[in-house]
């Protein structure tokens, strides 16, 4: 085979492992909403945050121990912390917080907000241009979380006071994942994807461990039902999931991964409809089909 074919040839092989890696961390993500809101049931909000990371942080600390990493260098563990206090700490705190008034579907419609985040950060802190085409797709994405997170009334009376606030707290972890993906990007370059990953675990529980003692959790009262739900969030949705996506980030584009997340409201309505019964109303579809034309746009 001439050099140049094999060279293509492992191009389009990365390229296609990449893409197969982000397609797992879509999938993962998306069940968590409803893992999340069935656990929230026997376990508080901070508690289980934590409690998922310190198992997601043990399991790569053994991969670590079984396939040595190198070590983070004093000059950038700045970015480590920043990584693992805004893609972990408040990431998963403001997700489980507001698991606790929204619906997972209005979670999952939300959190794709990131590619919106990312654009406004863009133009703020590196000047990027922002076309009209960009600006209407904003204005289009944020009339539909409207929509969504008002069921269609705009009556004061006839507002659900709890949900709009869980709404507004998981639309906050579209701007930590932001972060968290521009961050990242300063250690790719420089260290292996299982590294960068304990680093940023590790630092990710250690902020959010003060936050279980506004809570008092009785970890008695998870059954094995819930315990298993941890271990899930912990090893598939945390450890597995976070270094898939992470090592397709070497191979792809941010913007390029950021298109997985449309997937993520649509897979999660479908097992939201089948595991908690949450019936879409046609508000939500409405208003989610906006928000994901309009997430489109402004990533072009």
């Amino acid at each position: 085979m001439h050099p140049t074919t094999q060279r293509q040839t492992k191009t389009t092989n990365s390229t296609l492992r990449a893409h197969l890696n982000l397609l797992f961390a879509t999938v993962i993500w998306a069940s968590t909403f409803i893992n999340i809101k069935f656990t929230l049931t026997q376990v508080p909000a901070n508690t289980l945050a934590f409690l998922r990371f310190f198992i997601a942080s043990i399991a790569l600390l053994l991969f670590n121990c079984i396939f040595p990493q190198p070590f983070i260098k004093k000059q950038d563990l700045r970015w480590v912390a920043l990584s693992g206090l805004t893609g972990v700490t408040l990431y998963n705190f403001f997700q489980n917080q507001g698991l606790r008034y929204a619906g997972a579907t209005d979670a999952a419609i939300f959190s794709s907000l990131t590619p919106i985040f990312m654009a406004i950060m863009g133009y703020l802190f590196y000047q990027e241009k922002i076309t009209p085409l960009k600006i209407m797709g904003i204005i289009l994405a944020f009339s539909g979380t409207i929509i969504v997170a008002t069921g269609g009334s705009w009556q004061p009376g006839s507002l659900n006071y709890s949900r709009l606030w869980g709404d507004f707290l998981v639309s906050l972890i579209g701007l930590c994942w932001a972060f968290y993906n521009i961050t990242l990007k300063k250690l790719l370059p420089k260290y292996p994807v299982g590294t960068i990953l304990t680093y940023t675990s590790v630092s990710g529980t250690l902020f959010l461990f003060p936050l279980i003692f506004f809570e008092t959790p009785n970890l008695s009262k998870i059954n094995l039902s819930g315990w298993l739900n941890i271990l899930y969030l912990g090893i598939f949705a945390s450890a597995l999931a976070y270094f898939f996506w992470n090592k397709a980030l070497h191979t792809v584009t941010v913007s390029t991964a950021g298109v997985y997340l449309y997937l993520i409201p649509i897979i999660t309505i479908l097992i939201a409809l089948i595991f908690l019964h949450e019936i879409p109303t046609i508000y939500t579809i409405l208003g989610g089909f906006l928000t994901l034309s309009g997430i489109y746009f402004a990533g072009k």
